[in-house]
C-alpha cells in the first residue's frame, strides 16, 4: 500500500519508527516531513500529506504530533479526508470499520511507541464494514460538497412522510424514477415557496438522482427538502429521502427553482 506520513517536531520520533515498520512490511511510504525535532508549524507538513491522499496519490495517510489533535484538525480541512484521532487499537479499528477513515492521527505524548505501532497495524488491516455506515459516510461527503458550493444558510427543512406501495417499486426494490421525480418536484416547490412567500416557482431542472438503498413495500420513507443556495431569481433546493426505520438514504437530488412573474418571465426573489 502507498502511504503518506507527516508530523511536526513533537511527533517526529514516532514517525520515524512507524515509517521503518511500514517499509519493512512492504508498504511504500512517502514522508512529507518534518525531518528533525526542530520546532515547526504542523499545518505546513500535515496539509500536503492529506492532500496527497485526497488526490489519490497515496491510498491512506498517517499524521502525528504531540497530542494529535491539531494534526487531525488540519487533515480534516482537506476535502475528501476523514481523519480519526486514535489512542488505542479499538479506536483505530472503529475508525476504519465504521467511519472509513482514510487518515489517522496519533499523539506521541499520549501513547507508547508500541501502542502507536499497533494502532497503525490494526487500522491498515481493518476494512470498512459498509452496510448501515455507508449512508453516514456519504452524508459527510454531501456536507463537504454543500460547503464547497457556498455558505450554508439556515433555511428550514421541510418534510413529507410516505408509505411505500408495491406499484412504486421495480423488481430491484428501487423506487421508479417517475415517483422520485414527482415527490422531489413537489417537495422542492414547497420548500422554495414556503421559504419565500409570495413567489411563483417553476422547476428548471434536477440533478441526476442518486438512489443509494432499496426499500420494500410497506416501508415508511421521509422526503426532505431545503433551500441551500439563492440567486437573483432562482434558488437551489436539496432533496433527499430516508428510510424512516433504518435512516439509510433512499435517494437524493438537487433542483433549481426559478421565480416567475405574472408575465411569465424571471422575477427577483424577495428577501
Amino acid at each position: 500500500m502507498k502511504l503518506a506520513i507527516a508530523s511536526d517536531h513533537a511527533g517526529f520520533a514516532y514517525k520515524a519508527k512507524i515509517t521503518e515498520m511500514l517499509r519493512k512490511e512492504g508498504h511504500e511510504v512517502r514522508d512529507f516531513g518534518t525531518y528533525s525535532e526542530e520546532p515547526v508549524d504542523y499545518p505546513l507538513f500535515i496539509a500536503p500529506a492529506a492532500e496527497a491522499v485526497a488526490a489519490g496519490d497515496c491510498e491512506r495517510g498517517i499524521v502525528l504530533g504531540g497530542s494529535g489533535n491539531g494534526e487531525q484538525m488540519v487533515a480534516n480541512k482537506v476535502r475528501g479526508i476523514r481523519c480519526a484521532l486514535c489512542w488505542n487499537t479499538e479506536t483505530a479499528r472503529l475508525a476504519r470499520a465504521h467511519n472509513d477513515a482514510n487518515v489517522i492521527s496519533i499523539g506521541q505524548r499520549t501513547v507508547s511507541v508500541e501502542t502507536a505501532l499497533e494502532i497503525v497495524r490494526t487500522w491498515l488491516n481493518e476494512s470498512f464494514d459498509g452496510d448501515r455506515h455507508s449512508p453516514r459516510v456519504q452524508e459527510i461527503a454531501s456536507l463537504e460538497s454543500r460547503i464547497a458550493a457556498g455558505p450554508i444558510v439556515g433555511y428550514a427543512v421541510h418534510e413529507k412522510t410516505l408509505l411505500i406501495r408495491p406499484e412504486y417499486l421495480n423488481h430491484h426494490g428501487t423506487v421508479f424514477g417517475g415517483y422520485m421525480m414527482k415527490w422531489s418536484d413537489d417537495m422542492a416547490f414547497n420548500a422554495a415557496s414556503l421559504t419565500f412567500p409570495g413567489t411563483e416557482f417553476v422547476t428548471r431542472n434536477f440533478d441526476a438522482f442518486d438512489f443509494s438503498s432499496p426499500v420494500r413495500s410497506g416501508d415508511i420513507i421521509k422526503v426532505f427538502a431545503r433551500v441551500e443556495k439563492v440567486g437573483t431569481s432562482s434558488c437551489g433546493v436539496a432533496v433527499w429521502c430516508l428510510n424512516a426505520e433504518t435512516r439509510s438514504t433512499v435517494f437524493r437530488t438537487n433542483a433549481v427553482m426559478v421565480n416567475v412573474g405574472l408575465d411569465g418571465k424571471k422575477a427577483p426573489i424577495p428577501r
